[in-house]
This record gives structure tokens, sequence and C-alpha cells, in this order.
């Protein structure tokens, strides 16, 4: 994208598909220049008021294509901080792509996947995580993930990183003033006032990268395993929690042999649920891959949910299961007596241990359903905080690898400074740290990590 930011780039930034409208956006110098060559209306698009919508057509070899409404944004204040117009046509792929192709024929250069929005990060407008966030902002599926997605555009994190940033300058500027007088050995900072300044912003470090739990959360979402051993009606549930009949259920054990996925929002928090194959003792190949991929997603998941039939006693692989979750460490689980229709059998004290929520229900009926959903909702902020919280928070694992490295930094240059060695060690360190911060925010970073985050943006955004 750098050897081409001189170019003057199109997209359609509408999705594809049948609509109302179709939007085409370019950027660059030449963008107006462009556009008047093919937009014919009242006024020369040239001398439109910024800004301002204009009516006219989109004309090809003197052929009128389609009746629109043009808007030129002039520099620096636009998104890309260039000259853009945007193309409001009908909405339909053949309208929109036809409108492309006479743009580009016309100078412009299809653009790539996050071009526009690289093009605001590179002219400064936004900062890297900021771009990062627009990404986010766009797959965003639950309020809790625009949320912070739209935190994070703003600049919070910005903000909290640059505040750190800053500090962390003024100390190592102490340090090498010194270094600039050896042979007077004089002590600019107080080194006990300066291990608690470092000590300070080590704390922040540490209160960040905290947040990341919460934040993935945000933004991925919460996986949610539902386990049990065969026809304990997992099935049942999972159609249950989503309101529709998403998986196959019947009375004959091991109905499910692979795991489905679905997703849920509650109360704003996305939930990935799986419904997983019953764990048994395998009888072909099919059923060993469906039993190993269950394994898998009991082990990654963020919450379980195991599920007893209450109609029956506690059998041998009802505790297989329940051994299996006792291994793993900081695992939420919840155990749903299910079946609560049918006249029960199931021994409630045999499992009813370690704190974990007991929720009884009838997934055929619904009955109990809301009471889960609750208490789904309940463990994720119990766990992990307000997710609704304004305070920021870390949702992308980039950011939170590159605060770990820069704590490791700190972590550094205060135990050197404790034990007494030269300020040029310690500075080291400090920059370092300083390094690893500007790759959040884009002051520092390669042309192959750049590439690497906007090419995972839609095209036209």
């Amino acid at each position: 994208m750098i050897e081409n930011i001189e170019n003057t780039i199109v997209a359609i930034s509408t999705p594809p598909g049948k609509g109302g409208i179709s939007v085409i956006r370019l950027s660059g110098k030449n963008s107006i220049d462009i556009v008047s060559k093919i937009f014919k209306g009242q006024k020369d698009i040239k001398n439109a008021t910024p800004w301002k919508a204009v009516f006219g057509k989109i004309v090809d070899n003197e052929i009128e294509i389609d009746e629109v409404i043009a808007i030129v944004y002039k520099n620096p204040n636009s998104y890309t901080k260039e000259d853009m117009v945007e193309i409001n046509c009908h909405g339909g792929r053949y309208i929109s792509q036809k409108i492309l192709e006479i743009v580009i024929q016309n100078g412009a250069q299809l653009a790539q996947p996050g071009e526009f929005t690289f093009r605001a990060f590179i002219n400064g407008r936004i900062d890297l995580s900021q771009a990062e966030s627009v990404a986010d902002l766009i797959n965003a599926q639950t309020e809790a993930s625009r949320r912070a997605s739209y935190f994070q555009l703003e600049g919070k994190l910005s903000t909290k990183i640059t505040d750190v940033r800053n500090r962390l300058i003024d100390y190592c500027s102490l340090l090498e003033l010194e270094l600039d007088f050896p042979e007077e050995d004089i002590e600019f900072v107080d080194r006990t006032d300066f291990i608690l300044k470092l000590k300070k912003s080590k704390e922040e470090l540490e209160n960040l990268i905290s947040t990341y739990q919460i934040g993935r959360i945000a933004r991925e979402g919460v996986k949610l395993v539902i386990v049990g051993r065969p026809n304990t009606g997992k099935s049942s549930l999972l159609n249950a929690l989503i309101r529709e009949d998403r998986a196959i259920v019947t009375d004959i054990p091991g109905t499910t042999r692979d795991s489905l996925e679905v997703q849920l929002d509650i109360k704003g928090i996305l939930f990935r649920v799986f419904d997983t194959a019953g764990l048994k003792k395998a009888n072909n190949i099919i059923e060993q891959e469906g039993i190993r991929r269950s394994r898998g997603h009991i082990e990654s998941a963020d919450i379980i949910v195991h599920v007893f039939d209450g109609s029956q006693i506690i059998r041998n692989g009802d505790y297989e299961i329940i051994d299996m979750i006792e291994q793993l460490n900081n695992r939420k689980v919840i155990r749903v007596i299910n079946k609560i229709d049918l006249t029960q059998r199931i021994e409630k004290e045999k499992i009813n241990f370690n704190k974990n929520p007991l929720l009884s229900i009838s997934a055929m009926y619904g009955d109990g359903i809301d009471l889960l959903e609750e208490q789904l909702y309940k463990s994720v902020l119990n766990d992990k905080g307000n997710i609704f919280s304004d305070e920021v928070i870390v949702t992308n694992v980039r950011h939170w690898q590159i605060l770990k490295k820069t704590l490791e930094s700190l972590n550094k240059a205060i135990k050197e400074t404790e034990k007494g060695i030269s300020s040029e060690f310690v500075a080291l360190y400090i920059r370092d740290a300083l390094d690893y911060l500007a790759q959040i925010t884009g002051k520092v970073t390669s042309e192959d990590i750049l590439n690497n985050i906007f090419s995972n943006f839609c095209i036209g955004k």
C-alpha cells in the first residue's frame, strides 16, 4: 500500500447485492478531476460546495448511466485527509460495478482492502490502534463489542498509551542527560524517586494488561460449550437457547456426532455456543473424531454447561465428565439438570458441589431457560468485571502481547536501578519499552505488520 500512496483509489463501499443505494468512494489528489469527467449536473463538480450533496448524472461517452448524488470532501477535512468524492448511485450489482469501471477507465486505481483507513493512518488523522478499531467496529455483533471498538476509535487507548509513553520519555531523558556529563558525576534524578515513578508506570501497564480477558470477550465473545453423556438433551438445550431448531434432536443416543456452533446474544454479550458430541466409548472412527473434537472444545471453553438427565440416576459417564472438567483450571462450570418435565430420579447431592451453579430446566418446553441465560450473563460479569464499563480496555491480542513485552522491559529497568547499575543500561531498557509502546499507536512499526493489519479490512474502508 505504501508504494501506491500517491495514486487516486476507488472502491464500492457498500456491500454487494441489491439495495436502495450503492456508494462508490474515491480518495486522492485527482479524485475531483476524475469525477468531473463523468459527472454532468447543473454545476461542474469542481465548483461544488464541499460536504454538500450535488445531483447529477454519470455518463460514459455521452451515454447516461445513472442519476446520482455526489459529495465532495476537500482535504484535510475528509476521512483520509485527502480530496475525496463519494458517488451515491442506485443500488444493484450491475449499476455500481459499471460506475466503478468507468471511474477506473478515467484514471483511478482499484483500492485494496483497508486502503482508505490506511491513508487515514498514514496522513495522521488516526493512529494505528484507532485504525484497527475501525475493522472491529464494522465487525461488531453485540453492544459489548460495539462499545469496546467505539471507545478505542475515540482514542481512549491511544491517550492512555501516549500518557505512559510520555512519562517514560521524560524519565529516559533525565538518565541520558546524566550520561552527557559523566565527568561531572551529576545525578539529575533521585534513584528512590525514580524507582517509584517507574513502578507507577508499571502498575498502569499491569492494569491495562489485566483488562484483556474482558476485552477479548467484548471483541470475540464467550466460548460456551455444552457437554454431557449421550441423550441428556444437549441439542435440545441448544435449540431452546437460540429459539429455533438448529440441532437434530431424536431419542436415539449419539445423534450429534460433530460439534455445532451457533451465536447467541444475551444482554449485549456474544456467546459462541458449541453443542458437542456426547462423551462415551466410541464405536467407530466417526464417533472417535467427534469425541476428540468435543474434548478440544471443553479444554478451550470459557464456560462449560454440563447437562444431566434428571429422569435417570447418575451414571459412570456423568462422573467421567465431571472428572475431566475438574482437571481444568479457572473454568466456569454451570451444571444443568434437564428433563424436569419427567419423573425425577437424579441424586442432586452427588453433583451439587464445588459451589458450581446448579439449575433445573426442561429444554423441550423451555422451563428454566431464562434463569440459565441470567446465570450465563452473571458468570461473565462476576468473573471479568463490568464488560460495559467506560474504562479503557485492551481488546486486541497484538496490543496485549506488546504491553506484556513493554512490562518485561520496564521490570528490567526497575531491577537494574535497584541494583545501582549504570544509567546507560537502565536507559536502554526504557528505550525498549518506548519502542514497544510506539508499535501500538504506529509511531514505530514495520511494513509487514501494516499490510497484515489492513489486509483484513473490507474493500472500500
